[in-house]
């Protein structure tokens, strides 16, 4: 059998064993600096010794978890080194609520076209939330499209709007670097007013 036994060392750190086998806290997502990763894996290196980890404590030593413990440890802690190795995934989060609206006071006579704001570099926009109006009697559509890396992508259309109605539409659009909102009305008169309002919340993108 194993020896288990070791004798406490002023210098060395000791996790409970059980901690890591059954954790007490959830998962969370972290953001790291470089700095950060650097020492993170400098000092893995002491989670791969099995006399870091704690089973019993005892007065004058303690014992180290079974080998069957240990082995499940070391899985745990190789996932974590994997991970603090890089990984192609880029995390970011809510940063600030998003709202715009934009109108057309005079339009042309058939076809009148919106274009929202640019998302500007290293944020994301996530738009939840558009509703278009016209008081355009002769309307005949309103095309909802995201421009995202120059190409058109169809979100929505309402046919035959309602006079002076707001029409609402639950969207979910995720707007990068460059992207932006583009409306269109057809069928308007001359001089017919139009209004877009979008809203959603924006994410900044760590570099």
């Amino acid at each position: 059998m194993t020896e288990r036994r070791e004798r406490y060392a002023y210098n060395r750190v000791l996790i409970e064993a059980q901690r890591i086998l059954n954790p007490q806290f959830d998962d969370a997502v972290v953001f790291l600096s470089g700095a950060q990763i650097e020492l993170l894996r400098n000092v893995s290196q002491y989670l791969n010794r099995l006399t870091t980890y704690v089973a019993e404590y005892n007065p004058g030593y303690y014992l180290t978890p079974t080998i069957e413990d240990f082995d499940s440890i070391l899985e745990i802690v190789a996932d974590m080194e994997e991970t603090l190795m890089g990984n192609p995934n880029t995390i970011w989060g809510y940063s600030d609520v998003y709202q715009r609206i934009h109108t057309i006071l005079s339009s042309p006579a058939g076809e009148a076209n919106m274009w929202g704001d640019f998302v500007p570099e290293g944020e994301v926009w996530r738009i939840l939330q558009i509703a278009v109006e016209t008081n355009s009697a002769s309307c005949t559509k309103v095309r909802v499209r995201a421009i995202i890396d120059i190409a058109q992508h169809i979100i929505q259309e309402v046919k035959a709007p309602t006079l002076d109605d707001l029409h609402p539409l639950s969207v979910d659009v995720v707007l990068k670097d460059g992207d932006r909102m583009y409306f269109t009305w057809s069928g308007m008169t001359l001089g017919d007013a139009a209004m877009a309002y979008y809203s959603g919340y924006r994410m900044v993108v760590p570099a």
